[in-house]
């Protein structure tokens, strides 16, 4: 059973700039706590990643897997696995936007499903965990 995490920070920098961290990939091994490894596989006409390969260390569950990336100019970008080990299927999106005084507001939205069976409680914890985790990662990544 896929589960389903959201939560939202206010950022101090413009879209494009929390734009620019979130795509660059290679560089999240160095700020995003649960990622051990990110190369970009292929990259769009625009220059940003359009595969990915991660490779995770999130306590209860370590994966490798490639998502696949959609951007929206500088207000979205989704993605969709197109393959995980450990994982079934994970689907997520940053939505941002622009508050008009420097700062960004930030959604993370995250669906996944794990092949390993994982009392639902604990799944719904660790996955809420990760996105707020992610965020504040970001947040902290993108104002330093």
């Amino acid at each position: 059973m896929a589960d389903h995490a959201r939560s939202t920070i206010v950022i101090n920098a413009k879209p494009a700039a929390v734009m620019g961290a979130i795509a660059n990939i290679p560089a999240y091994p160095t700020w995003v706590g649960q990622i051990e490894e990110a190369e970009v596989l292929e990259t769009g006409p625009d220059g940003r990643p359009r595969r990915a390969r991660f490779r995770i260390n999130a306590v209860v569950i370590k994966d490798e897997f490639v998502n696949e990336y959609t951007w929206t100019d500088d207000s979205q970008v989704s993605w969709s696995m197109v393959k995980g080990e450990a994982m079934s299927s994970q689907d997520g999106s940053y939505t941002l936007r622009d508050l008009g005084d420097g700062t960004t507001e930030v959604t993370y939205d995250l669906t996944a499903e794990t092949k390993v069976k994982i009392p639902g409680m604990l799944r719904r914890k660790v996955q809420n965990g990760i996105v707020d985790a992610a965020l504040k990662d970001l947040k902290k990544h993108v104002e330093s």
